[in-house]
């Protein structure tokens, strides 16, 4: 027998229920009131279930009324992208344009299950918990999707590209890192996929990569985290023209005598399959280009040329000084020249604001020559072949700004499929990074 409840007063004035204060007895009162009322309207729990099960079905309701037919989900209507038109510039660049490590096109696929990356990573606290076979998982499917990558690139004319140093998670690291020998049957995979189209494969290992660091720890880390991406490309088989580019890294309230640990961590310490893939980059706050030229020129470690780096910690030499005598070592090392393009937020006024980069580029560099520089075949030919120099554009749009950059210049066709709109609402915002270089390579030594 069903014993039928009054609710409480607070329950039927839902004035009173707002600003009542029951104490946790009427509380409880409450709750069971609301229960009993809602198992009669409804009969039992169980038969309201079977009821909603015969309604699947479309069967009779317990009234005998007919029901509808069930209902299916209907798909998504495919995305439309109005994509703005551009104002077409001349250029007589024809190198190649490439992007790094994410495409938002794959990245962003739906349902998620279907994203294409090579970034999935961990914490430290996982591996411990799920093991090291788990984190070497995510390794092989982050290789998996680089093949996926490629293919997008080659079918988009894009034949640049860098790898994401997080493909193999922590397998630097001092006590949970690893060979990936377990892996190396699809690593040659990519390395004959990207041979076979002529893609170049290039990496940049990231900001705690410092080989002038005081400290032997920090400078083991950073031995430890270039020989691991060296062991990638190695095992992929990718050529000269793979290079790993890094930073000088921070002064460490010296510049010069950071400049000589530098060298001698470069000349004493880095293996030579390493050291052969090593190249330096001129950044915006310790090291411009005219810093590390002549450490260059001396070791014949190839130099790229960041313009936007320049333009925010000039040299006192030009740009096209620098590049010629970059180039200079380009060449002697028989490696194709590269070089590094982004551009400003709009309305970036300060150093902090200037830093961030902007979604996409809007023109090619003043600077760039036609040719970046003589680079000799096998028979020590020299030719020059505008074909041989690579730019890579550092932008947030990652692929959509090269392709940006094929639609302004005419550089390529473009596949409108794979087009999608910029962002209006660009904001001059750094993501919280309110410290200066100096303060986060000190952070990252520990100080």
């Amino acid at each position: 027998m069903l014993l039928r409840l009054s609710p409480p007063r607070a329950l039927r004035n839902p004035r009173i229920l707002s600003m009542a204060t029951p104490s946790r007895q009427s509380s409880r009162f409450q709750a069971r009131a609301v229960t009993t009322l809602a198992v009669e309207a409804s009969g039992s729990p169980r038969k309201r279930k079977r009821a909603s099960d015969d309604t699947l079905d479309g069967a009779q309701s317990e009234t005998g009324k007919k029901l509808g037919p069930k209902r299916t989900c209907q798909p998504k209507p495919e995305a439309i992208y109005i994509i703005p038109d551009v104002s077409p510039k001349k250029t007589t660049f024809k190198g190649r344009l490439g992007y790094a490590c994410l495409n938002t096109v794959l990245r962003n696929k739906k349902p998620a299950k279907d994203s294409i990356f090579c970034s999935r990573t961990c914490r430290l606290d996982s591996i411990k918990k799920n093991g090291i076979d788990w984190v070497k998982d995510l390794g092989r499917q982050n290789v998996q999707d680089l093949l996926t990558m490629i293919q997008w690139n080659e079918d988009n004319n894009i034949k640049f590209m860098r790898m994401s140093s997080e493909m193999f998670p922590f397998a630097s690291h001092a006590v949970h890192g690893y060979s990936l020998e377990y892996c190396a049957p699809l690593l040659a995979r990519v390395g004959e996929l990207a041979k076979k189209l002529d893609h170049r494969l290039t990496a940049h290992p990231g900001q705690y990569t410092q080989l002038g660091s005081p400290k032997a720890e920090v400078v083991q880390a950073s031995v430890r985290e270039l020989a691991y991406h060296s062991e990638m490309m190695d095992r992929m088989g990718l050529g000269v023209d793979s290079v790993m580019i890094i930073h000088g890294g921070g002064m460490y309230d010296d510049k010069n005598a950071t400049l000589g640990r530098i060298k001698k961590t470069i000349t004493e310490v880095l293996s030579p399959g390493v050291r052969a893939r090593l190249v330096l980059e001129n950044d915006e706050m310790c090291y411009n280009a005219e810093d590390l030229l002549p450490l260059c020129e001396e070791l014949d470690v190839p130099l790229v040329f960041d313009y936007h780096h320049d333009a925010l910690f000039p040299s006192s030499i030009t740009p096209s000084e620098i590049i010629r005598r970059a180039n200079a070592i380009w060449d002697r090392r028989g490696i194709k020249p590269k070089q590094h393009l982004s551009e400003a937020r709009p309305g970036a006024v300060t150093l902090m604001e200037r830093r961030a980069h902007a979604d996409r580029c809007e023109s090619l560099p003043v600077d760039l020559p036609d040719n970046m520089g003589m680079w000799k075949v096998p028979l020590h030919a020299a030719i020059f072949d505008s074909s041989c120099s690579d730019l890579m554009i550092e932008a947030k749009d990652k692929e959509q700004a090269v392709l940006h950059l094929y639609r302004i210049y005419g550089l390529h066709p473009v596949i409108h499929a794979s087009l999608r709109p910029p962002n209006e609402d660009q904001t001059k915002e750094t993501k919280g990074r309110k410290s200066t270089k100096k303060q986060r390579m000190s952070k990252e030594d520990g100080e």
